[in-house]
């Protein structure tokens, strides 16, 4: 195979940081094999119109967080009837629009999409442009929903094999469903050396670690939680990833100045593949890259607040398998936590079951992917810019 070098464009869209950190992952593994190549990583709907992002996205966050009921009803509902996909097509139609004359400026020879809204404008794209490079849709969870699952595009990777029959049974060809994870940092792959790790936190490695988290919104029962932990005076170490919520550092920050200097408020940091090297029982709500990258450090997961939604189906998932332990709304968890955390064998169990279900080839999976997608399309005679 000759060198290439690959033209890609990547959609997505920053409700949280998972679809993001996926998007990046991708380009990383794209540049580690082919460093020539050019891929742009567009927010769409921000690229589109910041006005409308922020509504967009605002109330998306706001529903979560308020309004948790009337998102789960919009979500279940918007999965079984197939109007709610339809009435979103007149959204689709003027992002696509909007988004089509960057689309052919930079000339891909593939579209990437890691946000259920960019999936659907990569249909879009072909059903109403007749575009015909090839369309890839990474699927950033771990089960399906009506607004990611679309015709007109080409190829889906999936986070594990429970969702071939769950595309399937949506009418997509189970040949056309790729069940290589979710992709993440190399990062992931590169850590620190424990003791190194451990330096630089402050941390003494014979006293457990507990990372607790909200994903990057730092959303959730926290403070109930860290509570509840502070409360078993079990001589843990936590450390508490707050990610944008500034409130929720200083409530953390107050509480750090009257219990054990081991409390450590963190904001969202770029430093999660060392911090989930060293912990022992990471407690967080269910995001799919957060359980993905637990899953490739083999972290011991505890679950709690689950968003209505994804995040339901996600744990619903990590429960099934026996991926995590169930603190519910983290009410009265603190024995939960305490008898995970003293149960070693336990933990280790679950440190084994969790990298039996790391898929640590995701990114480079879906490099190799992408390569054969636009293969395929080459040889229809639409592909331009790839020397294979």
């Amino acid at each position: 195979m000759k060198r290439c070098t690959m033209r890609a464009l990547i959609l997505s869209v920053s409700t949280g940081g998972g679809h993001g950190k996926a998007a990046e992952a991708i380009q990383e593994a794209i540049l580690a094999h082919e460093p020539h190549s050019e891929i742009q990583i567009i927010d769409t709907i921000k690229y589109i119109s910041p006005f409308l992002d922020k509504l967009v996205v605002g109330t998306y966050l706001k529903s979560i967080q308020h309004y948790p009921a009337f998102f789960k009803f919009l979500y279940k509902h918007s999965d079984e009837d197939g109007h709610f996909v339809k009435s979103s097509n007149l959204g689709t139609d003027y992002l696509t629009n909007k988004l089509y004359p960057t689309i052919v400026d930079f000339e891909p020879d593939i579209l990437i999409a890691t946000h259920a809204f960019t999936a659907q404008i990569l249909s879009t794209l072909r059903k109403k442009f007749q575009w015909h490079k090839p369309s890839l849709v990474v699927m950033t969870d771990y089960a399906s929903h009506a607004f990611w699952v679309h015709r007109n595009v080409d190829a889906y990777v999936v986070s594990n094999e429970d969702m071939i029959d769950e595309l399937h049974l949506r009418g997509r060809a189970k040949e056309m469903i790729f069940p290589y994870g979710i992709p993440v940092s190399q990062n992931f792959f590169q850590t620190k050396e424990r003791a190194e790790i451990l330096a630089d936190y402050n941390l003494k490695d014979h006293r457990k670690i507990i990372t607790l988290m909200g994903g990057s919104l730092g959303l959730g029962n926290i403070t109930e939680i860290l509570n509840e932990v502070l409360a078993l005076e079990m001589g843990a170490q936590i450390l508490v990833l707050t990610g944008q919520n500034q409130d929720l550092y200083e409530k953390v920050l107050s509480l750090q100045q009257h219990c054990d200097p081991c409390l450590q408020p963190l904001h969202y940091c770029n430093e999660m593949h060392n911090i989930l090297k060293v912990t022992d029982l990471l407690i967080t709500k269910p995001g799919g890259l957060t359980i993905t990258e637990s899953f490739i450090t083999g972290t011991p997961l505890a679950i709690y607040s689950a968003i209505p939604g994804h995040e339901v189906q996600n744990a619903d998932y990590l429960f099934r398998h026996g991926l995590a332990i169930n603190l519910g709304t983290g009410e009265n968890c603190g024995p939960l936590i305490q008898k995970a955390l003293q149960d070693e064998d336990s933990l280790q169990k679950m440190r084994k079951k969790s990298l039996e279900n790391a898929k640590p080839k995701a990114a480079d999976d879906i490099y190799h992917l992408a390569l054969q997608l636009i293969q395929e399309k080459k040889n229809q005679g639409f592909a331009k810019h790839v020397d294979l």
